[in-house]
């Protein structure tokens, strides 16, 4: 199993080319890498595109993004997407030491789930870059396959991801079906049936059958907290939100005006509602 199935180098298509240097003329210098994961890479045209932004410091300015930032990794940003369609991109932002102290030591898998999938690597700032990235992605490969797999080991490859990507999505707040899972390995089958054969030569920790519930409650609570930090970085949250929300359950609920301009005072009733709905678990 190499990392270049893993992380791949390149723009994918021109309105990520253009969006890529947008956020590198948004940054600048503290620009160390910019990789894009999700559905929109494994060929969903009308996804929006999911791009992590590496930097080495947080801007000065907002004041109030770099703290929210240095507290809670990433700062989620909605961000215009160029693809003449009118659409948007989720741009999640932090530093290149607190995703490495992440995918390194963070109990939960929000991280080290999501950098364990096939990526595109948009922009890298130098070969030392490249080779934490390298480092990053086989940890959070080395932690998925340790921490998260059952036990006992399913015997085909289908069965083992299901059950991998099934704990993982459990500990996060979280609005796809269980189709989404289907479709996460579908599209990169042979990248996961590989990595089902060499599992037997990662090194077993022991430690996440025994830790896993701790690890899934500590990260439903940090989503929840993601989710209420989320409002005081995008622009219009709540109706970005609930249209997440609709694509992936088929749930549709309209937030009242009250709801959009003071979400953190008066939109507690809405997602009580979609929660009850299911919207999200």
């Amino acid at each position: 199993m190499t990392l270049e199935t893993a992380m791949r180098s390149g723009p994918v298509d021109d309105a990520i080319a253009r969006l890529t240097a947008r956020l590198r003329e948004r940054y600048g210098d503290r620009v160390d890498a910019i990789v894009l994961y999700g559905s929109y890479l494994r060929g969903v045209a009308d996804a929006m595109p999911d791009v992590y932004v590496l930097l080495n410091r947080w801007p000065a300015k907002p004041r109030l993004h770099r703290w929210l930032g240095a507290a809670l990794a990433p700062n989620v940003l909605n961000l215009p997407f160029e693809n003449g369609a009118g659409g948007r991109a989720k741009v999640s932002v932090l530093t290149t030491g607190q995703l490495l102290r992440a995918v390194t030591g963070d109990r939960h898998p929000y991280f080290w789930a999501r950098f364990a999938q096939p990526c595109q690597q948009l922009y890298c700032r130098d070969r030392d870059i490249a080779a934490r990235l390298e480092f990053m992605v086989a940890q959070s490969l080395q932690r998925l396959m340790t921490e998260v797999a059952p036990v006992p080991s399913p015997d085909s490859s289908v069965a083992y991801w299901m059950a991998v990507f099934s704990r993982t999505y459990a500990a996060e707040i979280r609005s796809e079906r269980p189709s989404r899972r289907e479709a996460l390995y579908a599209a990169n089958q042979d990248y996961y049936d590989r990595l089902f054969q060499a599992r037997h030569a990662m090194a077993e920790s022991g430690r996440g059958a025994r830790a896993w519930p701790l690890a899934q409650a500590a990260g439903k609570l940090l989503s929840l907290l993601r989710i209420i930090k989320s409002i005081l970085t995008f622009e219009d949250a709540v109706d970005y939100m609930l249209w997440k929300l609709e694509r992936h359950s088929g749930v549709r609920l309209d937030a009242s005006e009250r709801q959009r301009r003071y979400p953190l005072l008066f939109a507690w009733p809405l997602a009580w509602r979609l929660y009850r709905l299911k919207a999200f678990r």
